[in-house]
C-alpha cells in the first residue's frame, strides 16, 4: 500500500517546493539580474549533480530514444524554462507568475497524450478550454493593482510553461527506465554544460556584479538551485516514472494555491479582484478536466 502512495507523496513534495518558486525568483531578481539568476540556477545545480552522478555511477540512458528524452528534458526544462521563467518573473508579479504556471497540467496532459498517443476525453477538452480562458483573463486584464505585471512578462512565463510541460513528460518517461536520480542528474548536467560559457560571458560583461548582491537574493538563488531544480525535479520525475503522467499531472492543480499563499505571506503581494476571478475560472476548468 505504501508503495502505491509513494508517487503521490513525491509529487506533493515537488508541488510544495515548486510553490515557493515564484516568490523565491522574485527575491532573487531584486538583487541579481534575471538572466544571471536563470543561468546560475542551472549551472550551479549541474556543478553539484555531475560529480555526484559520476561518483555514484548513476545509470546512463539505455538507448538512443532515452538519450533524446534526457536531452529534450535538459533543453526544455533546464535551459528554456529556467531562463524564460526567471526573466519573465522580472517583468510580472509573483501572483501572475503563479497562476500562469497553473496552465502546466493542461500542457503536460496535452503533450503527454500526443507523445503517448492517448486521446484526451471530451471533459478534458472542455476543462482545458475553460482554464485557458482564465489564463486569458489574468494576462489581459490590467488594473492599478497589477501594474507590476506586464504583458511581456506574462507571455514569457506562459511560454516557459510550455517548455517545462514538455520536460515533465520526456523526463518522466526516461525516469521510468533509468530512475529519477539519474534523469535529473543527467538532464541538469547536460543543460549546465551548455550554459557554462554563456554564464562566464555574462558575468564578465556585468563585471561580476552578483558578488555584491544582498544575502536575501543569494539565499533565494540557493533555494532555486537545491529545492526547485534538484529536489523538486527529482521528486516529480520519480512520481511520473512510477505512476505516469495521467495520474500525476492533476496534482499540479494545487501549485497556484500554494504559490499565492506564499506570495502574500513572503512578498506581500495584494490579491486583486481580477486575480480572484482568474483563480476561480482556472480551477473550475482544471477540476472539469478530471471528471
Amino acid at each position: 500500500m505504501a508503495r502505491n502512495r509513494l508517487p503521490y507523496v513525491l509529487a506533493s513534495v515537488a508541488i510544495i517546493l515548486w510553490g515557493a518558486t515564484p516568490a523565491a525568483t522574485r527575491l532573487a531578481v531584486e538583487g541579481i539580474d534575471a538572466i544571471t539568476v536563470g543561468l546560475l540556477r542551472t549551472v550551479t545545480a549541474a556543478l553539484i549533480l555531475l560529480p555526484l552522478a559520476l561518483l555514484l555511477r548513476l545509470p546512463t540512458p539505455t538507448d538512443k530514444k532515452c538519450w533524446i528524452e534526457v536531452l529534450v528534458s535538459a533543453l526544455t526544462g533546464f535551459v528554456g524554462y529556467t531562463i524564460l521563467y526567471t526573466v519573465g518573473q522580472k517583468f510580472t508579479s509573483t501572483a501572475h507568475a503563479a497562476l500562469i504556471l497553473a496552465a502546466a497540467p493542461i500542457f503536460t496532459g496535452l503533450i503527454g497524450s500526443i507523445i503517448e498517443r492517448k486521446w484526451v476525453t471530451p471533459n478534458w477538452c472542455v476543462g482545458a478550454a475553460i482554464a485557458l480562458v482564465g489564463e486569458g483573463i489574468l494576462i489581459t486584464f490590467r488594473t492599478a493593482g497589477t501594474a507590476t505585471a506586464s504583458l511581456t512578462g506574462d507571455l514569457m512565463v506562459l511560454t516557459s510553461v510550455m517548455f517545462v510541460s514538455t520536460s515533465y513528460v520526456t523526463g518522466g518517461r526516461s525516469s521510468s527506465r533509468i530512475g529519477a536520480w539519474a534523469t535529473t542528474a543527467w538532464s541538469i548536467s547536460l543543460a549546465g554544460v551548455m550554459l557554462v560559457p554563456i554564464l562566464l560571458w555574462r558575468l564578465a560583461t556585468i563585471h561580476f556584479a552578483p558578488l555584491h548582491a544582498n544575502l536575501t537574493s543569494w539565499f533565494a538563488v540557493i533555494y532555486l538551485v537545491v529545492f526547485t531544480s534538484i529536489v523538486g525535479w527529482m521528486a516529480w520525475y520519480g512520481a511520473i516514472g512510477q505512476a505516469g503522467v495521467a495520474h500525476i499531472a492533476p496534482i499540479q492543480f494545487a501549485q497556484p494555491i500554494v504559490s499565492l499563499l506564499i506570495a502574500v505571506a513572503i512578498v506581500g503581494e495584494a490579491i486583486t479582484a481580477p486575480i480572484l476571478l482568474a483563480v476561480s475560472v482556472i480551477l473550475t476548468g482544471l477540476v472539469i478536466t478530471r471528471k
